[in-house]
């Protein structure tokens, strides 16, 4: 009987191990090279952000942004070289790493930074990959100093940072804002605004750090107002420098020449030459009281203002110059109650400003009285007479505003 010749199975073995092998090894050689694609992805990103931000305060200080940006990115380990990484900006955006234009695309506040980097690979080598492609893009904006309105262009602000009442409308008086809203600083939850009984306010915008307690809604006008907005730090970066006066002020008649004086205005005084005043008194107006001033600065050094409802003022702002649209300025350590009062002849045009006080406003019975954007450390709103704040940018002042970066991609 002849029997068949059994195939040999060895080997077979052996052969099928050889295979588990490479495959365990390329599946590890993924694991340790993806991690190592990845790493370099986050630093890729980090040195993307901070070359943006680099780039962007360039702009802003009138440097190279482009420079900067390549010289960041090189300092991180990025070297514009070509081959292991290229950096590109682009200023304004273009199209980012996706292939998709940039949203901020010819807006020439934006810079771009991408960064394409090259990763060699050890173990995945095995199943052909040889190297990893990462792209990373930053966009930040840089906008440069400038002169601009205070407090976005609200007409009423109260700057108060935290706690109750930052701004109180109550007694029974309508308060009409024109041209700005009302911007309430507190972060206080429940109560930074607070409308109570009759008094009401009616605005463009009303908004609020914190939080809003309102006893009539149908007086509080938009309602609900606007709750939640970004609180700006206390005291303001941008507020203007304290003016000097040069000598005393001379008083000829009943003119005034600009110069320090204690209590203001002196007896007998109706009329205010132009120039700044800086007044180590009180500010104040009695019943019957007549002032007139163009062109006039005054300056709150120490004292309080008060302005009785029988007065007649009129007062503007100097309408060139470093404080033009600036009338009444009180220091910030100047924490004296500010009290704004008169009769119907009464006419403020410019910025009042007193950044450590209460403002109160009483209404005056004349619809054009306030010509002013009024910024205070709190807002008493309390007047039993009819108030109308008419906020116009071109007779108010404009601050300094420093050089700003942010990071937006």
């Amino acid at each position: 009987m002849q029997t068949k010749n059994k195939i040999s199975e060895r080997g077979q073995v052996l052969i099928l191990l050889v295979f588990g092998i490479i495959a365990l090894i390329g599946l590890t050689g993924l694991a340790v090279d993806g991690g190592g694609a990845f790493a370099d992805q986050r630093r890729a990103q980090n040195a993307s952000d901070s070359a943006a931000l680099a780039a962007a305060l360039a702009a802003a200080r009138g440097g190279n942004p482009s420079a900067t940006a390549i010289a960041w990115a090189t300092n991180n380990g990025y070297a514009n070289d070509g081959i292991r990484s290229t950096v590109t900006v682009n200023h304004p955006p273009a199209v980012g790493c996706k292939g998709q234009t940039s949203p901020y695309a010819g807006n020439s506040e934006y810079i771009q930074v991408i960064i394409h980097s090259n990763v060699d690979t050890s173990l995945a080598r095995l199943i052909g990959i040889h190297q990893v492609h990462n792209c990373t893009e930053a966009v930040a904006r840089a906008r440069p100093a400038r002169q601009g309105e205070m407090f976005f262009g609200n007409a009423l602000v109260s700057l108060k940072p935290s706690g109750c009442r930052a701004t109180f409308v109550h007694g029974t008086a309508r308060n009409d804002l024109i041209g700005g809203g009302l911007f309430v600083n507190s972060n206080h939850s429940t109560c930074a605004f607070e409308q109570n009984g009759n008094g009401s306010i009616y605005a463009p915008n009303i908004t609020v750090v914190g939080g809003a307690e309102i006893q009539k809604i149908d007086r509080v006008v938009p309602f609900p107002p606007q709750t939640g907005a970004t609180q700006v730090p206390y005291p303001p970066s941008f507020l203007p420098p304290e003016p000097t006066c040069d000598g005393n002020a001379q008083q000829t008649g009943n003119r005034l020449s600009p110069g320090n004086v204690g209590n203001f205005p002196p007896p007998g005084v109706t009329e205010l030459e132009p120039g700044i005043y800086c007044v180590n008194g009180d500010f104040m107006m009695n019943a019957h009281d007549t002032l007139h001033g163009e062109g006039v600065l005054i300056f709150m050094k120490n004292g309080s203002v008060h302005f009785n409802g029988n007065a007649q003022i009129n007062l503007s702002a100097p309408t060139s110059g470093p404080y033009a649209g600036l009338l009444i300025y009180q220091s910030i350590q100047n924490t004296n109650r500010v009290t704004l009062n008169g009769n119907s002849d009464t006419v403020f045009i410019g910025t009042i400003l007193a950044p450590g006080a209460e403002i109160q406003i009483n209404g005056t019975q004349n619809s054009n009285s306030y010509q002013s954007q009024i910024i205070g450390y709190t807002l008493d709103l309390i007047g039993t007479s009819d108030a109308v704040i008419r906020y116009n940018d071109s007779q108010n002042y404009d601050a300094y505003i420093p050089p700003e970066i942010e990071l937006v991609q």
